[in-house]
């Protein structure tokens, strides 16, 4: 079988760097876990393995999608996560501003990478993440149109 990147190394990250500022002993007892099981689990320790049923609880405790972020590049997609529709323009052009930022740092990026004509792993892992980003932030700006037009129209 293929070798698969840790999903759990994914998870222990995001509780070791939990978006909200909570401290990994908090998020242990939100998941009602003893700390050292959880971060046992996380990283994997001899006899500890983490359950799937706890990665949607992780993700909403923490505030992070990371693990989904993470899912979709592995299976080659997108994870986007929805906007909320607005009256007022300047989330639009905030989200703009985003994705065109976005994909000057993929251009940039490629531009320098595939310039010798040689690209190695961690070149072409950069070039995959940085258009991930691109990608996400142009399907955030056209699902924030969306969801703007459907407010206005319906």
């Amino acid at each position: 079988m293929k070798d698969y990147p840790s999903l759990a190394a994914v998870c222990h990250q995001v509780v070791k760097s939990a978006p909200n500022k909570l401290d990994a002993a908090t998020i242990a007892d939100f998941i009602g876990k003893p700390y050292a099981t959880l971060m046992s689990e996380l990283s994997g320790q001899p006899g500890h393995k983490l359950g799937a049923d706890l990665l949607l609880p992780l993700m909403e405790i923490c505030d992070s999608d990371l693990p989904l972020t993470f899912l979709a590049r592995q299976r080659g997609g997108v994870y986007i996560p929805l906007p909320r529709a607005a009256e007022d323009p300047a989330p639009l052009m905030k989200q703009l501003a985003a994705s065109v930022k976005e994909f000057g740092e993929f251009a940039a990026e490629t531009a320098k990478d595939i310039s010798d004509g040689d690209i190695p792993k961690d070149q072409l892992d950069r070039i995959i993440k940085e258009g991930h980003e691109a990608l996400e932030a142009i399907m955030a700006m056209i699902t924030l149109a969306r969801k703007t037009h459907e407010e206005q129209y319906q």
